[in-house]
């Protein structure tokens, strides 16, 4: 199991008026914890680019556990579960002051220029493969 570790204190932008995290910001954490699993690979958007691919979320599923509130410190753990053709998915788990606060996962698949889906590069499919 390779995590990576993605960690913020939560922003005044991050909540509404009762200064609870937006539900959908969870999953804006998560996001930003597979963009730390991929540059802790050497695989950033630069790369992708140059291989004339990018990522778009195609399925995303989140529970929710318990609140996060203004302020909070929050840790992002995040894992390569699933690794297809075209697709990856990433298992997410949201932490708020080290207690359970969602967990989930996000499927991402390659598409190319057009935003049509493709094969993912070997070169990236080999360094999410070693990371299962």
């Amino acid at each position: 199991m390779h995590n990576a570790v993605f960690r913020v204190q939560v922003r005044y932008s991050d909540v509404d008026e009762m200064g609870i995290v937006y539900f959908a910001r969870h999953l804006v954490y998560a996001d930003e914890g597979v963009t730390e699993f991929l540059k802790e690979r050497g695989i950033d958007f630069n790369l992708l680019k140059s291989l004339g691919v990018d990522l778009a979320v195609v399925s995303a599923h989140c529970d929710y556990e318990r609140p996060i509130r203004y302020g909070d410190e929050v840790m992002a753990e995040t894992k390569v579960v699933k690794v297809g053709n075209t697709s990856i998915t990433f298992q997410f788990e949201i932490y708020a002051n080290g207690q359970l606060a969602s967990r989930g996962y996000i499927v991402y698949v390659t598409v190319d220029k057009q935003g049509f889906k493709v094969q993912i590069p070997s070169a990236i499919r080999e360094v999410l493969l070693r990371a299962l």
